[in-house]
């Protein structure tokens, strides 16, 4: 095989364990009233002000489906928002402690699931892997931006 063989062959095979990873944790968050995307929100709203636009922006969403996902975990009690008191078309999402409470549950989910799916990898072989998927990533920032 060539090199752009094996590449494709790779990122085909990446892009098959990222599926059945994702389908896996969100087939046990929906337990809990929660997908890999509610569990994102719900950890970006942990760290201060967050706003609709900061969420659509860190996960890559429509206006739209960030007003449905919040709608949705202001319904579970999860989030609530909060009128901005200096510019009145912003409102601020906070998690509640329901929200948290589900979060810690979601995160150890989600962290026995990927120790169970990474555990047959050496600790080398997961330093490897992490050089790999940084570098990647940087090339791919530094491209978009040139």
């Amino acid at each position: 095989m060539n090199r752009l063989t094996d590449i494709s062959n790779m990122v085909e095979s990446l892009s098959r364990i990222y599926h059945r990873l994702r389908k896996e944790i969100n087939g046990q968050l929906v337990n809990e009233g929660l997908s890999m995307s509610k569990m994102k929100i719900l950890h970006l709203i942990t760290t201060g002000k967050t706003s609709a636009t900061d969420i659509k922006n860190y996960m890559g969403f429509s206006s739209r489906t960030v007003v449905t996902v919040l709608d949705a975990l202001e319904k579970d009690e999860m989030l609530r928002r909060q009128q901005s008191l200096t510019d009145r078309r912003v409102k601020y999402v906070h998690i509640t402690e329901k929200g948290r409470d589900k979060l810690r549950i979601a995160k150890d989910t989600h962290n026995i699931i990927l120790d169970r799916m990474f555990s047959p990898l050496s600790d080398m072989q997961l330093k490897s892997f992490r050089e790999v998927c940084n570098l990647l990533e940087i090339r791919q920032k530094n491209n978009i931006l040139n």
